[in-house]
């Protein structure tokens, strides 16, 4: 299992607003039809977030980033955006 958690902060509200519908209703609905496994978005404040995005394998999940990396620099705007990536080493469910 493969992870990759995107830090979103964006200059205001409605800019943090738009950045996670286009996650939610464009991006993320488009890379499910191309492998990735599953995505989680969550908010931290008005301002910041981060989508946990998992993926079977780094293969997979480079072949999902080459995919929206274009448009992902086109439509974030004046939101910051931070990877962080890598292998899962542990899980424990309830």
């Amino acid at each position: 299992m493969y992870a990759r958690i995107a830090e979103f902060q964006s200059t205001s509200k409605t800019n943090c607003d738009m950045i996670i519908a286009f996650f939610q209703n464009v991006m993320i609905p488009r890379n499910i039809k191309n492998g990735q496994l599953s995505a989680e978005i969550y908010t931290v404040s008005d301002t910041t977030g981060f989508v946990i995005s998992c993926f079977k394998n780094k293969n997979d999940a480079n072949k999902i980033m080459k995919i929206m990396a274009v448009e992902l620099n086109e439509v974030k705007g004046n939101t910051r955006i931070k990877l962080v990536e890598g292998e899962r080493a542990f899980r424990l469910d309830a």
